[in-house]
């Protein structure tokens, strides 16, 4: 789907406050709310638009620890299935397929740093076609996004 102004216009606005009126939306774009509610159903239907989701502080929920563990798998067990234990766990937000010496990057998030080797020891590292890892605790994440932004032209 190629984006014009107004889409452009619709996903910034939304990008800035996912809970603005549709009518608010529609009065930052000149248009009618109709036309917004038209235009952000052909976005979701795309998949450009994938959901509305809450936006959660894990710090409020006592997860103090981000780790980024590199992971080297077996791709011969599998890497769905890798990926799927991966998503069942919890703590798990991301999981990403990268080049060079490892496989993945998890991102994860823990209570403390003794919760983050329990996490790593008894569900990560049992994940079928585990190998290895490297894990790095994030010291701060002074940005953390979800997608680029986008620009009203």
């Amino acid at each position: 789907m190629v984006l014009d102004a107004l889409d452009r216009k619709i996903l910034a606005a939304l990008q800035e406050n996912g809970r603005m009126p549709l009518s608010a939306i529609a009065e930052r774009a000149g248009v009618a709310p109709a036309t917004v509610h038209e235009r952000l159903a052909k976005l979701r239907a795309a998949g450009v638009v994938r959901g509305f989701e809450v936006n959660v502080d894990p710090h409020a929920l006592g997860y103090t620890v981000t780790a980024l563990v590199h992971v080297r798998v077996d791709l011969a067990a599998g890497l769905d299935k890798t990926v799927n234990e991966l998503a069942a766990i919890p703590e798990v937000e991301e999981v990403h397929l990268i080049t060079g010496e490892y496989d993945l990057v998890v991102k994860v998030r823990a209570r403390d740093t003794v919760h983050l080797q329990e996490l790593l020891l008894t569900r990560l590292h049992k994940v079928p076609g585990f190998v290895r890892s490297a894990t790095e605790v994030c010291l701060t994440s002074p940005l953390e996004r979800h997608g680029p932004l986008v620009k009203p032209d």
